[in-house]
C-alpha cells in the first residue's frame, strides 16, 4: 500500500492489564447501589429531564446492547413509559441493585473506552483504511475454502465491559460466517491447559517459535512439536482432550467452551469444510504420524480419533461477532464480560496469551510482535483474533492471504491500531508521560 496512514487522534492512553471480576468475585449490591443510581442521576439531571428514553440512548451510545444480560432488568425498566421523566426516588426504584454499577459508569463515560463513540469511530477509519489492500490470494489447498468471497471484509469487536461494535464492508459481510480453521489452537490449547495443567501439558508440546512453516514435519530437541500454534503442536493439544471418551462427547464439550466464551452464542459447524479437510488432510496425517513415531502422544490418544477431533476443531463456523467476544474473553482474563462467567483461569489466559504473541502468526509472528506487538491468531480461512490485554478483543474477516499464511488486510489494521492506539506492548516505555525528565 502507498497510501499515508489516517492521521491520528490526539493522544488518550487507554489503561491496560486491568480486568473485570466474574459474578462470584463481585461484591454484594447493597445500600451503595443506591448511591450510585443517585450519582447517574444527578450526572444525567444537569443536561436536561431524566426520561427512560434518554437513558436508553445513553446506554446504547455506550456500546451496550438490549440483549446485555447484565441489564436485563435496567432494559425490561426503560421499555415502560419511555418519555415519562423520572425523579431521583423512581430512578433508582427502577434500576436493579446489581445493575447500578455498570449504568452508572455507562452515564458518566467511564467504561475502558472512555466515551464510546469517538472510539468506535476511529476503530471504523483503520477498518475501511485497511480495506484498501488488496493484495494477497484466498486458500486454496483446501477446496472449500476456495470458495471464499475474497472481497469479503469484516470487524467485530469486544470491550471488556462487554461493549460491542461491528462493521462489514460489504452488504453481508458483518454476520457472515467463516471456519475459525486455527483460530482454534489458542482454544484447545486453553482447554487441554484448564484439563491438565501447564506442567503436564508441556511435556507434550513445547513452546518456543518453531521458525518454519505452520505444517513443517519437525519437532524440538525433545522430540516434541515446538508449539500449540502450529499444526503438530495443535494436533497433540487435541489428543490432550479427554481421550478416553467419545468423539461426540470431546466435539461437544469443545464447542460448550466456544459457546461460554462467544458470551452464550453458539457456534455452528461447518461439515462440508471438515470433509474437503479431511480428505486433503495428508501433511496433517503426516505430522501425526511422525510423533507417534517418536513416541509423542499419551497411551490413551488414538491417532485417528485425534485427527478428528482436529479437524472438527478447525470447521467450527463463527462470525466476527461471536469471534470478538471469544478474544474479549481472553483479554478480561478469561471472563467473558457480557456474561461475567469465568470460561479460563487467568493463568490459562497468560500462558495462552504468551505464546499467541510469539507464535500465533505463523512464521510471520516475530514480525508481528515487533511491529504490532499485541497477541493474535489467525487462520488460514482469513479469520484473525487480536486481543488487547485490559481492554478489547477484536475479531477481522478477510479471505485474501499473504505468502505466509495471514490476512493481508488483518495485518494491515493491526498495524494502523498500534500506530493510533499505544497497545504494543512495549509501548508505555516510549509514551509514558510519568517518565521523569
Amino acid at each position: 500500500m502507498t497510501q499515508s496512514s489516517p492521521d491520528k487522534p490526539p493522544a488518550r492512553p487507554i489503561s491496560a492489564f486491568t480486568t473485570r471480576p466474574a459474578q462470584f468475585e463481585r461484591a454484594e449490591a447493597g445500600e451503595e447501589a443506591r448511591q450510585t443510581a443517585r450519582d447517574a442521576f444527578e450526572a444525567m439531571a444537569r443536561t436536561g429531564p431524566v426520561t427512560p428514553r434518554r437513558l436508553a440512548e445513553r446506554l446504547e451510545s455506550q456500546g451496550l446492547e438490549h440483549d446485555d444480560p447484565r441489564l436485563k432488568g435496567t432494559w425490561a425498566a426503560l421499555g415502560r413509559a419511555p418519555d415519562t421523566p423520572f425523579d431521583a426516588l423512581t430512578f433508582c426504584d427502577c434500576l436493579p441493585r446489581d445493575e447500578c454499577h455498570l449504568v452508572s459508569r455507562a452515564v458518566a463515560g467511564a467504561l475502558v473506552t472512555g466515551e464510546f463513540g469517538p472510539f468506535r469511530q476511529r476503530v471504523y477509519d483503520l477498518f475501511h483504511y485497511a480495506s484498501q489492500e488488496t493484495g494477497g490470494q484466498v486458500a486454496a489447498y483446501i477446496p472449500e475454502l476456495a470458495k471464499a468471497d475474497p472481497d469479503a471484509f469484516a470487524l467485530g469487536g469486544c470491550t471488556i465491559d462487554g461493549q460491542r461494535l461491528s462493521i462489514g464492508l460489504n452488504e453481508g459481510d458483518e454476520t457472515r460466517e467463516f471456519c475459525v480453521q486455527s483460530v482454534m489452537k489458542p482454544i484447545n490449547y486453553a482447554i487441554a491447559l484448564e484439563l491438565l495443567g501447564e506442567e503436564v501439558v508441556h511435556t507434550y508440546v513445547g513452546r518456543e517459535p518453531s521458525g518454519q512453516s505452520f505444517n513443517e514435519i519437525t519437532l524440538d530437541r525433545l522430540r516434541r512439536p515446538h508449539n500449540p500454534m502450529i499444526n503438530a503442536g495443535a494436533i497433540m493439544t487435541s489428543a490432550l482432550i479427554r481421550p478416553t471418551h467419545d468423539m461426540n462427547s470431546r466435539f461437544d464439550f469443545v464447542q460448550r467452551v466456544w459457546r461460554s466464551a462467544s458470551g452464550g452464542e453458539a457456534s455452528s459447524f461447518d461439515r462440508a469444510t471438515f470433509e474437503s479437510e479431511s480428505h486433503h488432510a495428508d501433511r496433517n496425517y503426516a505430522l501425526a504420524y511422525f510423533m507417534r513415531e517418536h513416541g509423542g502422544f499419551p497411551e490413551e490418544a488414538d491417532l485417528f480419533t485425534t485427527m478428528e477431533l482436529y479437524l472438527r476443531c478447525c470447521s467450527i463456523q463463527t462470525d466476527v461477532r461471536r469471534l470478538a467476544a471469544v478474544a474479549a474473553t481472553l483479554a478480561n482474563g478469561g471472563v467473558n464480560p457480557v456474561t461475567e462467567r469465568q470460561v479460563f483461569q487467568r493463568e490459562t489466559v497468560k500462558d495462552v496469551l504468551s505464546l499467541m504473541l510469539s507464535c500465533g502468526m505463523y512464521d510471520f509472528s516475530g514480525e508481528y510482535a515487533f511491529t504490532v506487538g499485541l497477541p493474535a491468531k489467525s487462520g488460514v480461512s482469513g479469520t484473525m483474533m487480536i486481543v488487547v490485554p485490559g481492554v478489547v478483543g477484536l475479531a477481522l474477516y478477510s479471505p485474501r492471504l499473504g505468502a505466509q499464511g495471514n490476512p493481508e488486510r488483518g495485518v494491515e489494521f493491526s498495524r494502523q491500531l498500534v500506530r493510533s492506539f499505544p497497545w504494543h506492548v512495549y509501548a508505555p516505555i516510549v509514551s509514558d508521560p510519568n517518565i521523569a525528565r
